[in-house]
């Protein structure tokens, strides 16, 4: 099981009631998924650089 530390649940919490407060809920939680979108590609192993292999012996 993952460990998420508990400042950052904390100020998950506070960004979210802020947000609720102000109207604005549907708008973070948009930009929440699209940031959870972006990290999912960005760790698609087509983004990571090729390999370093042996040379060949001949």
């Amino acid at each position: 099981m993952i460990q998420i530390p508990n400042k950052l649940i904390q100020i998950a919490v506070a960004a979210t009631l802020a947000a609720a407060a102000t109207g604005q809920l549907p708008k973070f939680i948009q930009q929440v998924r699209v940031a959870q979108y972006q990290l999912l590609k960005d760790s698609q192993a087509s983004m990571w650089g090729k390999p370093m292999l042996l040379p060949r012996k001949k």
